[in-house]
């Protein structure tokens, strides 16, 4: 069983959601012609990632840039996901109280909500640097402005050959085994990670770990740009049968703007987590929890 993923590498119009809408929509529609069971954006579409103005009026303008699950923004990905029949992870500032989060959704090819994540370890250095009169803000952190969502859940995404177990992690999250631990726990086949940052070989081979030591396939999708791009996908499987090394990249972009595709084999994930199933096993036992190294 095969499950495509096209990873949208797109260039937003600033904090322009009437445009930045208008180019996703189409981008989903060329996503759904190239053959994507699930098209993924990078991080906080809908105002192309925009960072928060550190002044007062800004910081209240960039806030009331926030959207709800309700907006005409979302609910037109809701239409198209129906309309095309193929699932969409579309990226927003989402309205929360009493700081706005960094979210993702996942729509299903039904045109129904099976996943709401919010980023949880957000980038919030940087709080005292606000407090002063004249704040720097290469001081602060991409996230300062928000709240931290709470959990991380995963969803049943079904594809033209089948259905595949999916959770999501933002930017920064992956970064943090524990967030792709606690996806694996509960249950995820797939991690996608919509992004927004430059990009290095520190990161992809962070990549490749959290995919190997999870079990998991993992399919980043970033902004494209100088030192930017190279969105990816991963697969967990390191090996063949025999014991022969793979490679366990599936795909990678440049920096230009692309929608990338990444098609996972999933049955031989799922043989390989059965494999390997004792690494699953510790996690699950919480061994690391209970010893002190």
């Amino acid at each position: 069983m095969n499950f495509t993923v096209a990873l949208l590498q797109i260039a937003p119009h600033g904090e322009d959601q009437k445009q930045n809408l208008a180019k996703g929509l189409q981008c989903c529609r060329d996503a759904k012609v190239a053959g994507a069971d699930l098209a993924v954006f990078p991080e906080l579409w809908n105002i192309g990632c925009a960072a928060c103005p550190v002044d007062g009026p800004g910081r209240r303008a960039w806030a009331d840039a926030a959207i709800d699950r309700q907006s005409d923004f979302f609910q037109s990905f809701v239409a198209l996901a129906r309309e095309l029949g193929m699932s969409i992870a579309v990226t927003y500032l989402e309205t929360r109280q009493p700081k706005s989060r960094n979210t993702v959704s996942i729509i299903d090819g039904k045109g129904v909500v099976v996943l709401n994540y919010s980023k949880v370890f957000i980038c919030d250095f940087g709080q005292e640097e606000l407090l002063k009169p004249d704040p720097n803000p290469t001081e602060i952190g991409c996230d300062a402005n928000c709240s931290p969502g709470e959990s991380f859940e995963v969803c049943s995404v079904t594809g033209a050959e089948g259905a595949v177990c999916v959770g999501a992690m933002i930017c920064a999250d992956r970064e943090f085994p524990e967030a792709a631990t606690q996806l694996m726990l509960n249950g995820a086949e797939l991690m996608v990670i919509p992004n927004a940052c430059t990009w290095d070989e520190i990161r992809t081979a962070g990549l490749k770990t959290r995919a190997f030591e999870n079990l998991a396939g993992v399919a980043m999708a970033n902004y494209p740009g100088p030192r930017s791009g190279r969105s990816q996908a991963h697969s967990c499987v390191a090996w063949t049968e025999d014991g022969t090394p793979r490679d366990t990249l599936i795909s990678i972009a440049d920096e230009s703007e692309q929608i990338l595709l990444a098609t996972f084999n999933v049955e031989d994930i799922r043989a390989f987590r059965r494999t390997e199933y004792w690494r699953m096993s510790y996690r699950r036992r919480g061994v690391f929890k209970q010893n002190s190294f």
